[in-house]
């Protein structure tokens, strides 16, 4: 499942290494960018709040294969015929639908089949699949347009993404579902009410602001460093995003290696580590754009795994603090509550640099990730002190 969730998701990230090009191209502003990216985090989290509620009834088969099939025609599209931002907007967000269709009912799948005391390393495996997903497609696009253009390098990438659906077929077809017959299929915004939902939904949701603020645009400042020192654009966006993809690389190992300490130390007490080492990381690029190139690179390692080796501790949170028979509902909440933090984070980003100085837009924007990364620390520490914290991780909290 790993395996082919990696495939189907290899077009991810083209935008991002495309993105220098398409803003030019579309004539956007660092804000306009930030939003056509979003687009496809929106349509994730607005399609969660109806799609993941139907596993509860329907079981995760059927909507996962639709989707993958959804997800490689949106990609494929996106560079064929994207020539204004208003289409590229709409197969942005059908893009996002199909990843949707395709994760949170894979999560589901892999949380049913582990114990809690290796729940966190399965589920961080899936994940780390999904983020390898992210750096793989960044490195490949990016090598790609060394020799073509932006949309010829995306749809080759989209291409090859659809190997991933006879991939799903084959390997769910004889998979037994678990099912709720009771349940309507239907969104229930009730499971709200339980106050560790909340603090999880909470948390995640940071966690995806940050991450996907620096996902779009950790390659765009390490081309603007790039730049600064005399390097030729159309070099620096190359370096760059190879040099994001290797941060991203080193963080999609992240989610794997964070499931696995929170099964050792607990979720909550692995997640408030991590989200540490990640505001210092913040607070650091701030002031890191003089520094030598090669301890910008080793930063950049840093804080890629950082971002996000408390991404499966959520994925995980979740399905231990839930209702069985509403799982569906909570990881939709969590899905859609939680990637709006990942829509609003490249708009926030984005609209800090267009508002602030020269001299200081990457100090004001890296340095709000580390505010936000301590606002969750401080939910964390309230989820683990409440008693449904015993919940987590077998009784670690």
């Amino acid at each position: 499942m790993s395996l082919s969730l990696f495939i189907v998701l290899l077009p991810i990230s083209s935008y991002v290494a495309a993105l220098s090009s398409i803003k030019s191209e579309l004539g956007l502003n660092n804000a306009g960018a930030g939003a056509l990216f979003s687009a496809y985090l929106a349509g994730y989290a607005v399609s969660a709040l109806f799609v993941v509620p139907l596993t509860d009834r329907f079981g995760p088969k059927r909507i996962i294969y639709i989707s993958g099939v959804l997800s490689v025609v949106a990609h494929l599209l996106f560079p064929l015929m994207t020539h204004n931002v208003a289409v590229g907007l709409v197969l942005r967000a059908l893009a996002g639908v199909g990843f949707l269709g395709i994760y949170m009912p894979g999560l589901r799948i892999v949380s049913e089949k582990f114990s809690a005391s290796g729940r966190g390393m399965a589920i961080g495996l899936f994940v780390t699949a999904q983020y390898a997903s992210h750096s793989g497609s960044l490195a490949i696009t990016g090598g790609l347009m060394s020799t073509m253009a932006w949309r010829d390098a995306y749809a080759v990438v989209a291409v090859l993404s659809a190997i991933s659906v006879p991939m799903m077929f084959l390997l769910l077809r004889s998979y037994s579902e678990t099912r709720h017959p009771s349940s309507s299929g239907r969104l229930d915004p009730t499971v709200l009410k339980s106050a560790p939902v909340r603090y999880v939904i909470l948390g995640y949701s940071i966690h995806a602001l940050n991450l996907y603020a620096i996902r779009v645009w950790l390659p765009v400042f390490l081309a603007s460093a790039l730049v600064a020192r005399g390097v030729a654009e159309g070099q620096a966006i190359v370096t760059a995003a190879g040099v994001g993809g290797l941060a991203l690389a080193f963080g999609a190992a992240g989610p794997f290696m964070g499931g696995l300490i929170s099964d050792r130390l607990g979720r909550t007490t692995a997640a408030s580590l991590i989200l540490t080492l990640s505001a210092l990381c913040a607070i650091g690029f701030a002031w890191i754009g003089h520094w030598p190139w090669g301890l910008i690179v080793a930063a950049s390692v840093v804080f890629g795994w950082a971002a996000s080796a408390d991404s499966a501790i959520y994925q995980t949170g979740i399905t231990e603090v839930s209702d069985k028979s509403r799982l569906g509902s909570t990881m939709a909440l969590q899905a859609s509550l939680g990637l709006l933090g990942g829509v609003i984070g490249p708009i926030l980003f984005g609209g800090i640099l267009d508002l602030s100085s020269n001299n200081y837009e990457w100090v004001f924007a890296f340095t709000a990730l580390g505010i936000l990364a301590v606002v969750a620390i401080i939910g964390l520490r309230r989820l683990r002190s409440l008693p449904n914290s015993g919940l987590l991780a077998s009784g670690k909290g």
